[in-house]
């Protein structure tokens, strides 16, 4: 790690734009990092892509905005999370620029404290000051009928919880591109609506077990000795312990929703990170830097969160993104196998398992379509995955 350190210094360049530059060396890894960035986006503008609600009605000589007014908490918390990572990446890039490289760690991980704290704090007060709306008009037929003279709708003009019998267990056609299911709704809206429970649980999850993790593994990794012992072997008991069936068994317990779910998922999916947090922790405890800040008599916390962390954070970076991907894919299992979320909300594998149909039918446009959106972004996180641990592991990078 020294000798790669030394050559990015000799070149006039951080670690981290070396590590990025090996990274976009891999174009495979690339191309899957654009589809990501192209499923969070569509992820995000869920409601305004696939909606049956138009953006703007003219009615009685007024136009309404009924999208917009619809528009509920679940909406307003994906949209905040997106604008808070999006300035998060533009102070990074800023920070790169102008702060001192030794403090740029610590200053990072402050920011991003605060931009974790902004979009819990405001997605707790958004579904707590914004009412459930339930608009159940159907404008379409306010347009047919002359009640509203025009409307500007959505490219996917279906509400993914409306249901119309009359064209349930269609295949692929000029109205439902994608088809419909067993009750008539629109298996492309679903399918763009259920990108947002996948990338909600991914992210929330991981984001839970990290949190998790890296508090266990900084314990463990600083003080070593019995603490590390005793810590380790309550590690090693999670470890034995099937997760997956251990989650079936936790969800039986509690109702079904997205929210329960991520919880879950995050408390039972932490041990990777802590075995990781506490390796780093057991290096750089033996580095001058942290002799020197327990000399000065810095607290513990920042000992630990603020000098350590920053160095050591990399493995945990890579494998956030194998987690991801883990926590989609259960999420898919517990859905497709009844303890996901709830209907009407869709879901990948609560859609998957209505590739059956109750008359013994087979619908191959509800196991083609989900199962391709599920195995193409677990593949593409794992391969981003695989391609940031071989540029930030030097025994794996190419040589220059």
């Amino acid at each position: 790690m020294a000798k790669i350190m030394d050559k990015s210094q000799s070149w006039g360049i951080s670690y981290g734009q070396m590590v990025w530059r090996e990274f976009f060396k891999n174009k495979v890894s690339v191309i899957c990092l654009v589809f990501i960035v192209f499923f969070f986006c569509i992820a995000v503008l869920a409601s305004f892509l696939a909606n049956d609600k138009p953006y703007a009605i003219y009615v009685a000589g007024q136009w309404h905005f009924p999208l917009f007014r619809n528009l509920n908490a679940s909406d307003y918390s994906v949209l905040l999370a997106a604008i808070v990572a999006i300035l998060q990446l533009l102070l990074i890039r800023r920070n790169r620029r102008r702060i001192d490289p030794s403090v740029r760690g610590s200053v990072l991980w402050r920011q991003l404290l605060v931009s974790s704290s902004i979009v819990v704090g405001g997605t707790i007060l958004l579904f707590v000051f914004i009412p459930r709306r339930l608009d159940a008009t159907d404008y379409k037929v306010m347009i047919v009928s002359g009640k509203a003279s025009r409307g500007i709708f959505t490219p996917i003009p279906y509400g993914y919880g409306r249901t119309d019998l009359k064209v349930r267990e269609q295949p692929p056609n000029r109205e439902h591109w994608l088809g419909t299911d067993d009750v008539g709704s629109d298996v492309l809206c679903r399918l763009i609506h259920g990108s947002r429970v996948s990338l909600s649980v991914g992210f929330v999850a991981v984001g839970i077990s990290s949190v998790i993790g890296i508090f266990v593994g900084a314990i463990l990794g600083y003080f070593g000795g019995k603490v590390d012992f005793i810590g380790m072997r309550i590690v090693e008991m999670m470890m034995a312990i099937p997760v997956f069936f251990l989650i079936i068994t936790i969800v039986a317990f509690f109702p079904r929703s997205l929210f329960n779910i991520m919880i879950i998922i995050g408390i039972t999916s932490w041990t990777g990170d802590a075995r990781f947090i506490r390796a780093e922790f057991f290096k750089l405890r033996k580095q001058d830097f942290v002799h020197a800040a327990v000399s000065l008599g810095l607290p513990l916390r920042s000992i630990l969160f603020r000098h350590m962390l920053p160095n050591g954070i990399a493995p945990v970076l890579v494998n956030a993104t194998f987690g991801i991907a883990g926590a989609i894919f259960i999420e898919a299992a517990l859905s497709f196998l009844g303890f996901g979320v709830a209907p009407p909300t869709p879901s990948w594998g609560q859609m998957l398992s209505l590739g059956v149909s109750t008359t013994g039918r087979f619908l191959w446009w509800l196991t083609l379509f989900p199962g391709m959106a599920i195995f193409l972004t677990v593949l593409s996180y794992n391969l981003v995955g695989e391609g940031l641990r071989d540029a930030i592991d030097p025994r794996l990078r190419k040589s220059a």
